[in-house]
């Protein structure tokens, strides 16, 4: 389960450019929290207090340089590589190599946001696979540990060997042959351990052993002792490594040994705490993962409550480590004898977790009152002080929404936090905030919401007049989806849900409903003497839908629709990733006499060669020139540029998101064809745009 959550922090002076990255970084299914920095003297205090995965500067900040950007993050990461992004504010080329010399790991620009998008993802997938290797060496290191703590803790006699000499044994290997120090057996031949009369066999066994593929084997002989003592044993030999050097591990066990229960005893005491009888945080991890799992797959309910006892550390200041854990103990016993049966209760210093089956809001509530006042009843004697004490809990619901054990586990840690810091004996749940749901429950949620609403028609139309510069005076709207909530009837904007239909694949099914809409429409206005040209989005997934030309072809000759009324759009982005299914299309949609659009044009580096491959009759304009289009010289020339280059090919261009008069005249100065933006009308249900308006 992919966790999309980024904790950003932007080094702009305006807030324009943090929203904007914010919302990109939205729609592409991010959970993006953002810190902007406008002032030196707090920038290194948010970044220590924020953790960044990722940090972009923007070019020409005169409060502080890239390279102090890059030194006071590490300063202040201990060791952690968060990257820094280089940014030109105005899609102005400039030098990634005095970027990356300064610390960056990239340059891009906020005029390529696409560009900028994926810089962001390698990123950020980048620091997150060296913190998962780190958390796996630092994990690797600890089962090493605790996997020496066992070895030496053993009752099964249990050796090391490298190329046939002892490099390791346990308390028990030396007992069993008499030996008191491991360096009397330190580069002593295995051999030596085994009865003269029976090295010969043993030699053979282990040449063949050592030809196999890693197996574990046992070989039942004769062992001897360096005093000459002999005794019947079996010999288990499986590969390991120790320090990362390849090995094989031998456990001898007496005839006597139950080795079997043995084995059961250690694998318990790999899973309990030591100081608790608890299960352990491993355990605990291993249990909520297949927890997890089974509410995903059975449709099941859980929690996972986090424990924490109240002024502990006052406790500990009052009457010392050592007895602290007394209370610790004790209160370990209590939760274990409140927790309900089949419930799991665990330690993971410094809180207790509960994983408690079969609940949904109300009853992890009730739960949680109840674990409190067992603990509330506790009374622990030191001494001559009576010590009790009170906890917070924090709870977490899992459900098929859920995401992955991290993020679980954060939102546990989140809401026990909260309630510490809300006083003592408090209790809270745990309530998403905008914007911090995983991409996995969005798409859980729209699911249903979206199913529902294509069954019960709860979408509807909205029309954007596009508005010719030269005297074209046909209608042409740009057609918007919404989405209507059921219980209130407010409109939901298509960039929340469409990201979500296309990755659970209902977006070809709401594509299909918006042009079964649109060709109503355009019955309607052609009946009413109007001359109407409709553009309509199209999803990915409906430029890979073979079926769709057929559809729309059919739809054309059953309804006598007019020719050219029917214009469809295909974003820049989506185009080039899939070249072979847009080219098609485009060639489908000239044959049925329609028009095609490429939506956002000019984010990409070489926008015209995509032109060489697909034959278009419009080109919309990408949404980020017409930011600093009346005050950026150099965006103005690009812009002529594309209009005059589309010209010469014969393609329409199209200018989106026209904020004012001023943008409107230096367009069509420019030569650019068609215009639409919320200056001219913003989309509404109604389709009444007067085209004389501005024509000619």
């Amino acid at each position: 389960m992919e966790d999309k959550t980024i904790n950003l922090v932007v080094i702009d002076d305006s807030f324009d450019t943090e929203e904007k990255v914010v919302s990109t970084l939205r729609n592409e299914g991010y959970a993006a929290r953002s810190s902007r920095v406008e002032d030196e003297e707090d920038l290194c205090e948010i970044i220590a207090k924020k953790e960044p995965d990722l940090v972009l500067y923007t070019k020409g900040m005169e409060f502080i340089s890239l390279k102090d950007t890059c030194d006071c993050l590490r300063k202040h990461m201990n060791g952690t590589p968060v990257p820094v992004i280089a940014v030109e504010k105005n899609g102005t080329e400039s030098s990634t190599v005095e970027a990356m010399r300064d610390g960056a790991v990239d340059l891009s620009s906020y005029g390529n946001m696409e560009h900028l998008r994926m810089v962001i993802d390698r990123e950020v997938n980048a620091l997150r696979n060296w913190r998962q290797m780190n958390k796996l060496e630092t994990s690797m290191k600890e089962s090493e540990r605790r996997c020496s703590s066992l070895l030496d803790s053993s009752r099964d006699a249990i050796a090391y060997v490298h190329e046939g000499m002892h490099v390791y044994s346990n308390a028990s290997y030396l007992e069993l042959f008499g030996l008191e120090e491991s360096d009397e057996l330190e580069g002593m031949p295995i051999l030596d351990m085994v009865a003269p009369d029976n090295r010969d066999d043993f030699k053979s066994f282990l040449r063949d052993y050592l030809q196999k593929d890693a197996t574990t084997e046992a070989h039942k002989t004769h062992l001897q002792k360096p005093d000459g003592t002999q005794f019947d044993g079996e010999m288990e030999f499986s590969p390991s490594s120790i320090e990362g050097e390849p090995c094989i591990q031998v456990i001898i066990r007496k005839e006597d040994v139950d080795s079997e229960a043995m084995q059961e005893k250690l694998k318990e005491l790999s899973q309990k705490d030591q100081l608790t009888g608890l299960y352990n945080r491993q355990y605990c991890l291993d249990v909520l993962e297949n927890t997890i799992s089974k509410c995903e797959d059975e449709e099941m309910k859980a929690a996972l409550m986090e424990v924490q006892l109240d002024n502990f550390e006052d406790i500990k200041n009052n009457v010392g480590a050592i007895q602290a854990d007394t209370v610790i103990k004790e209160a370990a016993k209590v939760l274990q004898g409140a927790t309900h049966k089949g419930d799991v209760v665990s330690y993971m210093h410094p809180s207790f977790t509960v994983i408690a089956y079969k609940q949904d809001e109300d009853s992890a509530y009730d739960y949680a009152r109840e674990l409190q006042n067992a603990v509330m009843d506790l009374v622990v004697n030191i001494g001559d002080e009576k010590i009790n004490t009170t906890c917070c809990i924090g709870i977490t619901l899992i459900d098929k929404t859920s995401p992955e054990v991290s993020e679980v586990l954060r939102r546990a840690d989140k809401v026990l936090d909260e309630a510490a810091d809300a006083g003592t004996n408090q209790i809270k749940t745990y309530v998403p905030e905008k914007g911090e749901l995983t991409r996995k429950e969005v798409d859980t949620r729209f699911r249903d919401q979206l199913t529902q609403a294509l069954k019960d028609d709860q979408f509807v139309l909205h029309y954007q007049p596009i508005i010719s510069l030269h005297g074209d005076t046909d209608e042409r709207y740009e057609v918007f989806v919404r989405m209507l909530t059921e219980e209130s009837n407010e409109l939901i904007m298509p960039q929340d849900f469409l990201p979500a239909a296309e990755r659970i694949g209902m977006a070809i099914a709401i594509d299909r409903w918006v042009l079964y809409r649109v060709i109503q429409d355009l019955i309607k206005r052609t009946s009413e003497g109007k001359t109407t040209r409709f553009f309509i989005k199209l999803s990915a997934a409906s430029i890979k839908d073979e079926t769709l030309i057929e559809w729309i072809e059919f739809q054309i000759k059953d309804k006598d629709l007019p020719e050219n009324a029917l214009v469809f759009e295909v974003k820049e982005s989506v185009a080039v990733t899939n070249l072979k299914n847009a080219k098609d299309l485009a060639q489908g949609l000239k044959k049925i006499k329609c028009g095609f659009v490429l939506d956002d044009f000019g984010s990409g580096t070489n926008p015209f060669q995509l032109l060489e491959h697909i034959e278009v009759d419009y080109i919309r304009l990408d949404k980020t020139f017409m930011g600093d289009l009346t005050e950026n010289a150099q965006t103005q020339e690009t812009v002529q540029k594309l209009a005059e280059q589309a010209s010469e090919l014969g393609k329409f261009t199209i200018a989106q998101f026209v904020k004012d008069a001023n943008s409107l005249s230096l367009l069509w100065g420019m030569g650019v064809n068609f215009i639409q933006g919320h200056f001219l009308q913003e989309p509404q249900a109604e389709m009444n745009y007067d085209f004389t308006d501005i024509a000619g």
